[in-house]
């Protein structure tokens, strides 16, 4: 297993980005190949050693094995996968199964490239020909479903939560301009979007949120402040409505709040809220998608084209994440992967342990999982209906045989 960084827009073109990995490719094939092909000589050796000695004891067992193929020799070299993921909360599945070994077990190379930012970004990876399969959130699934149909497949979701997509306010909010956090308990949304209204009339201007434009936050953060009642004017647009949204990427929001010039507030999956509200003393929580009751799917996706040439390595790839959220879901291991994610993503433990106490780790494609895609797309403003998103799941009679419960 390789872990590489992917390069940054400013690098090498996607065309000759693909064409390289394509060589990359078939280097490997051929590597893969020769590793089978030595492998099936030392087992047939071994054999002919075995029958030798067989006849010479004349217990009768040289001739039982006559016949019998080496179990490499007649199982086909399986195409080496790449996945492109972020090494933050929402991807704890790949770096568990990476560092207990899951991928280096799997009977074909599993190459990790980490990207910035969201999982638009690992989407662009695979789109790109970068990579064969992304990790990502619910929201740029929707997205590649709805702008590329039937060339996108869905091969599993890995968790399904809430309280992960979390708004917190910049320190200069205060005053007049204070956001009154939303309390589920007392459910004050009229408060909340009194106060919103407030902060708008006295900044003399729309409140501006950061967040990232086709991250799954953005689908989060519009359904929380159309729940609250307050107005919002989409990225790039001016309007009417009292919180205007700013294109951050979510890697950078942290910093960017801590300016505070730029943003009032920032919308974000775990772990850059808990970076901001570290970062930014005075910095304080709004809300999250608990608060809509919405869920997050930590989904991995591929190509039809990837599909179509590498199922059965695939297939390879989604039985190293089950024994990783099988892993994971055991309560006596939980501590043991809070530290793996918590020293992997660089993040606090109370950070990665907070993350893990919302988590439901499961690997398959669930009713709550379709539902939950179902409703970002619906969200997106994509037309699909929820029998074309499960047709986009190939694996799920395979995924209910094979993984089981």
């Amino acid at each position: 297993m390789r872990d590489a960084h992917m390069p940054g827009k400013g690098g090498r073109t996607a065309a000759r980005r693909k064409k390289e990995r394509e060589a990359i490719m078939r280097t490997r094939k051929r590597t893969a190949k020769a590793k089978v092909l030595l492998l099936a000589c030392m087992a047939a050796l071994t054999l002919g050693v075995a029958g030798l000695w067989g006849c010479a004891s004349g217990d009768g067992q040289g001739d039982a094995k006559q016949g019998e193929a080496p179990a490499s020799e007649s199982q086909e070299a399986l195409e080496p996968v790449s996945v492109a993921y972020l090494n933050k909360a929402g991807y704890e599945t790949v770096i568990v199964a990476d560092k207990k070994g899951y991928f280096d077990a799997a009977p074909m190379d599993v190459e990790l490239l980490t990207v910035s930012g969201s999982g638009q970004q690992s989407v662009e990876a695979l789109l790109a020909g970068s990579a064969d399969i992304a990790a990502t959130g619910q929201g740029p699934v929707a997205d590649a479903l709805g702008q590329y149909g039937d060339d996108i497949v869905v091969l599993c979701g890995t968790n399904c939560n809430t309280n992960s997509q979390v708004i917190v306010a910049s320190p200069s909010m205060t005053g007049d301009t204070a956001i009154t956090p939303y309390d589920k308990a007392s459910d004050n949304k009229a408060e909340v979007k009194a106060s919103f209204e407030a902060a708008a009339a006295a900044l003399g201007r729309p409140v501006k949120l950061g967040v990232q434009q086709g991250a799954t936050t953005e689908s989060a953060v519009k359904s929380w402040m159309s729940a609250m009642g307050v107005s919002v004017n989409d990225f790039g647009t001016e309007g009417d409505g009292t919180v205007t949204l700013v294109d951050v990427k979510a890697n950078t929001l942290p910093t960017v709040l801590a300016a505070g010039s730029d943003i009032d507030l920032m919308a974000a999956s775990q772990p850059y809220p808990d970076t901001a509200l570290s970062a930014a003393p005075g910095s304080y929580r709004v809300g999250s998608n608990a608060d809509t009751n919405s869920y997050d799917v930590a989904a991995y996706i591929t190509t039809k084209e990837v599909y179509e040439k590498e199922e059965a390595s695939l297939k390879e790839f989604v039985k190293a994440l089950d024994q990783a959220t099988d892993y994971m879901a055991d309560s006596a291991n939980e501590a043991e992967c809070v530290k793996i994610c918590a020293d992997s993503m660089g993040a606090s433990e109370d950070t990665v342990r907070a993350a893990f106490s919302v988590a439901d780790w499961k690997t398959g494609m669930t009713d709550t999982m379709l539902d939950s895609l179902a409703k970002a797309v619906k969200k997106k403003g994509y037309e699909m209906t929820p029998d074309q998103i499960k047709a986009a799941c190939p694996l799920i009679p395979w995924m209910d045989a094979e993984l089981g419960d």
